[in-house]
């Protein structure tokens, strides 16, 4: 009854803020979806994660015992005060940084004293599989239900994007880049004879920027047969798509995926490994390749400075307080969000407008097909042998049309016998 009496101004807030759309056709539709998902949870092939844990303890037990061998006395290794001792007292090596405690002892600070001392690439590999096997594997484990499944929870309202994330286990962190890290997802399998279906968004981030921004010239470049980075390059570095270098190619990615992100000349040195004038060139020369870009950003970052909040097409909007800071480091950090709340606030809103599409036409067609997992740009079905075409073209049609942009909204499907199969 006391819950009852809040809908009224509730309803009435919704209204008032232009939220109403947002609530009624994408966040309340989407509370089943995920209930649903947390409900069936997500296969896992407890005998190979276990003997996955089983390998990476060995190799932690190993890498201790010949980082104590090369200090030449045994010392508990994650311990930073006498890790501290060993590296800058006895070894003699030269401190990175100094946190209020003492010298650091970070991966980062660590990585700039590689191949100083054997100590130092055997301390990174101990970091790494020790992260994997406390962080991942035995947090699996531990989730791990008496159906062999891992039921997380889906949170659709804790990212201030709007981006779905999840908990008990956070599934979205599962390591892909690397092969070891690549190996827990091969953990995860579906209902013994189906198999998994993977469907993700292409490039959506960059796609909603030449929607927002209204460029020509990435328009152009999303709906000619070149591949997106060939053909920013093209255009940014002045030359014919057929001569587009591989460096120049992997530049044009990082400033594309880097704007999604407000990154600035700065953020974009560190990432190419190139000086910040050099990298404020190559902004410089990618905004005057695609100027409406550029204006949509400056437009973007104002208008939420007005108003003190960033909106998206579907009427999310999100507050933006640092905005209005006196400290300018904070009101930087403020206009990097508002550039990207836009973004991927729309990509959040898509996304969970295409779950929800799905799970209605799963629905409507009665498959027994059912969606078991969603990590960023990617949801993952169950599917049965005998839907496999119906499960395919119902994925399609959903992502396909869960937004009309000016650009082609392209969708991969990929199928496998576990998670890292379908995405290799």
């Amino acid at each position: 009854a006391a819950v009852a009496l809040l809908v009224p101004p509730l309803g009435q807030a919704l209204e008032a803020r232009g939220l109403r759309p947002l609530y009624d056709d994408i966040e309340r539709p989407l509370v089943p979806v995920l209930a649903r998902m947390e409900k069936v949870g997500v296969r896992v092939d407890e005998t190979y994660l276990r003997s996955l844990v089983t390998g990476l303890t060995e190799e932690v037990h190993a890498l201790d015992a010949e980082i104590q061998e090369l200090a030449g006395h045994p010392f508990l290794v994650n311990s930073t005060k006498q890790l501290r001792t060993v590296l800058f007292d006895e070894l003699g090596l030269q401190p990175q940084k100094k946190t209020k405690t003492g010298f650091s002892t970070d991966a980062a600070s660590l990585a700039k004293l590689a191949g100083q001392h054997p100590i130092i690439d055997k301390l990174l590999r101990y970091r790494e599989v020790e992260k994997l096997r406390s962080t991942y594997g035995e947090s699996l484990l531990a989730e791990v239900g008496a159906d062999g499944r891992i039921h997380a929870t889906f949170q659709q309202t804790v990212a201030r994007t709007g981006r779905l994330s999840s908990d008990r286990p956070n599934l979205h962190n599962i390591p892909i880049r690397t092969e070891e890290g690549r190996r827990f997802r091969r953990a995860f399998v579906p209902r013994e004879g189906w198999s998994f279906l993977v469907a993700d968004y292409n490039q959506i981030e960059l796609r909603v920027i030449a929607h927002l921004a209204e460029d020509p010239g990435l328009i152009d470049a999303f709906e000619s047969d070149l591949d997106i980075h060939t053909a920013t390059a093209a255009r940014v570095f002045s030359v014919d798509a057929g001569a587009v270098t591989l460096a120049q190619r992997s530049k044009a990615k990082m400033i594309s995926y880097g704007l999604a992100y407000g990154m600035e000349a700065y953020g974009l040195s560190q990432r190419l490994g190139v000086s910040v004038d050099e990298a404020s060139l190559i902004l410089t020369a990618y905004f005057e390749a695609f100027p409406k870009v550029k204006s949509y950003m400056d437009t973007t970052v104002e208008e939420a400075r007005q108003r003190g909040y960033t909106e998206t097409l579907f009427g999310r909007r999100r507050l933006i307080p640092e905005l209005s800071s006196s400290n300018y480091r904070v009101r930087q950090a403020g206009e990097r969000q508002a550039m990207n709340a836009g973004i991927q606030g729309l990509a959040a809103d898509i996304f969970k407008a295409a779950l929800v599409k799905l799970d209605a036409l799963l629905e409507r067609d009665r498959l027994e097909s059912r969606l078991v997992l969603q990590v960023h740009d990617e949801v993952i079905l169950e599917v049965p042998p005998d839907e496999n075409a119906a499960a395919s073209e119902i994925t399609l049609d959903a992502m396909h049309n869960a937004c009309r942009l000016c650009v082609p909204l392209e969708v991969n499907l990929s199928w496998g016998t576990n998670w890292a199969e379908a995405k290799s």
